[in-house]
């Protein structure tokens, strides 16, 4: 986690920065991956002590403000309030997971569903992006031969509409043309 402070007409001490971390890590605690926190401590007219403090977490972000008038008494304010904000968002996203999906049927993780069905489901994995070259569905036939490659997603030169060819179990190369 990074915890950046800056001091707006205010030196940052070396207490204060200290009182600010620990604060930090009860919020840990929670549960919610925390990234990064900015405070953003001022001192204004009137010994009016600002405490500003973004946090970024891996699902959300959260912004609070408080003044008092002792610094340590703003962080600890503003630190409980992000507290209660990460709290009703996680509250709010452990709901969401538990409704219904509208036809009674309870969705369930894929791990639950797993476990019910007693077999592993296959999972869809995204290798990388292919331009599909145009060339001649014999070129196209030949290139998948050669390659360790089962398949090949290729634009057809004649009609300039893509197509695919893939290995067949028999050996020998299937066409796929979609119709017009």
């Amino acid at each position: 986690m990074k915890v950046d402070i800056t001091g707006r007409h205010i030196d940052i001490s070396e207490p204060i920065r200290k009182f600010t971390t620990d604060r930090m890590e009860r919020l840990r605690g929670i549960g919610e991956d925390i990234m990064e926190a900015h405070f953003i401590l001022t001192v204004e007219k009137h010994q009016r002590h600002v405490a500003e403090v973004n946090i970024k977490t891996r699902h959300d972000f959260h912004h609070g403000e408080e003044v008092s008038s002792d610094m340590y008494t703003s962080i600890a304010a503003v630190l409980d309030k992000i507290e209660k904000q990460i709290l009703k968002s996680k509250g709010r996203n452990q709901a969401r997971k538990r409704r219904s999906n509208g036809n009674g049927v309870i969705a369930a993780s894929v791990v639950e569903a797993e476990e019910v069905l007693g077999e592993r489901l296959p999972r869809i994995v995204r290798t990388h992006e292919i331009a599909a070259k145009p060339m001649s569905v014999d070129d196209a036939a030949v290139t998948v031969a050669d390659s360790d490659n089962a398949f090949l997603v290729f634009r057809n030169a004649e009609t300039e509409r893509l197509n695919v060819v893939y290995k067949r179990k028999d050996g020998n190369i299937g066409w796929i043309e979609p119709e017009a």
